[in-house]
């Protein structure tokens, strides 16, 4: 069977090695010009830069991290960011680690208006109030926990050895890439199956309009002094970025010149990168729309945030193409 996968991120990319371990004649068709979607990193001034923000794989799910452990060895990343609040510099998630450290503990009401509220309507460009709980309910509960990872309690934390680029160049062995591609390129291109993994309303011709996402803006900056800590959370309205974090650290005993990044949540326009979906307010509606279209296309499957319109991490990407292509 001829398979024509859209887009080269973390779901087409397993979907693509899936489909050819059944026999498959695969063929991937990605707009950009490089492999990994937004798990994409390159190497910049001696340091493995993540392209499109820090990216920690992290799961429980021992199926996803035996398959991807045949593509790379990993190297052991516990995410432990630190806070710029108006109480000062704190350490995240909320924990007894926090509370040592402002010296008394915060009022449920305190810890909205100094840890919650700046950051998320900064990232979501919105009031706090009109943002969904399945949003805010990603952040980890561990008041009861001496320095947590924001990932607490999950068996596997960490990030490729040499980089997620790497891992998907290993995975693609064998596979046909195409990128700088448009939507006439794969179109025209016959095949028994499509997997489509872009934006489910331009896959539409945005004929129910547009969805919303937001997309990010980074300042990449070349620094000869590292960070004290990996990522700092701007959890203060005043400061207009959302966080700004060091790439060596994603380095075993890197040396040399670090690059810093800057990153800015903005609108999501033609002319930037969807990289959340924003499935609350006029969006579940207008997804409910398209998902109902989905359900009736013949030979095409659906994966990854943009074409399934869910916030998902790297490791549930994973699992809905398994899920999902395994037939």
């Amino acid at each position: 069977m001829k398979v024509n996968i859209i887009g080269s991120g973390i779901s087409g990319i397993t979907a693509a090695v899936l489909l050819k371990e059944k026999g498959h004649n695969v063929e991937i068709f990605e707009s950009r010009n490089h492999i990994g979607g937004n798990c994409h990193d390159t190497n910049l001034a001696g340091t493995l830069v993540h392209s499109y923000g820090p990216h920690s794989f992290h799961t429980d799910d021992e199926e996803v991290f035996s398959f991807l452990s045949r593509y790379t060895d990993w190297y052991p990343f516990e995410l432990r960011p630190k806070g710029n609040t108006e109480l000062g510099l704190i350490s995240l998630p909320y924990s007894k680690t926090t509370v040592r450290e402002l010296g008394r503990e915060l009022s449920q009401e305190e810890i909205l208006k100094y840890i919650f509220r700046g950051y998320s309507e900064k990232q979501w460009g919105m009031p706090l109030e009109k943002i969904s709980n399945s949003i805010l309910s990603r952040i980890p509960k561990v008041a009861d926990k001496e320095n947590p990872t924001w990932f607490e309690g999950q068996k596997y934390q960490c990030v490729p050895l040499h980089g997620y680029t790497k891992m998907f160049e290993n995975m693609l062995t064998g596979i046909h890439v195409n990128v700088n591609t448009n939507n006439t390129d794969w179109k025209s291109t016959k095949c028994d199956l499509t997997v489509y993994t872009g934006k489910i309303d331009e896959y539409f011709n945005f004929c129910y309009g547009s969805l919303p996402y937001r997309s990010l803006r980074f300042e990449h900056t070349m620094s000869y002094e590292k960070m004290n800590t990996f990522l700092i959370n701007q959890n203060r309205a005043d400061i207009p970025y959302t966080r700004v974090y060091d790439h060596s650290y994603f380095t075993k005993d890197h040396k040399g010149p670090t690059i810093i990044t800057k990153e800015y949540s903005i609108d999501h326009t033609e002319n930037n990168i969807p990289f959340y979906p924003m499935p609350f307010g006029e969006g579940v509606e207008i997804y409910k729309k398209y998902s109902e279209l989905a359900q009736k296309e013949r030979d095409v499957i659906f994966l990854g945030r943009l074409a399934t319109y869910k916030y998902l991490d790297m490791w549930m990407a994973v699992k809905q193409a398994m899920q999902k292509v395994l037939f």
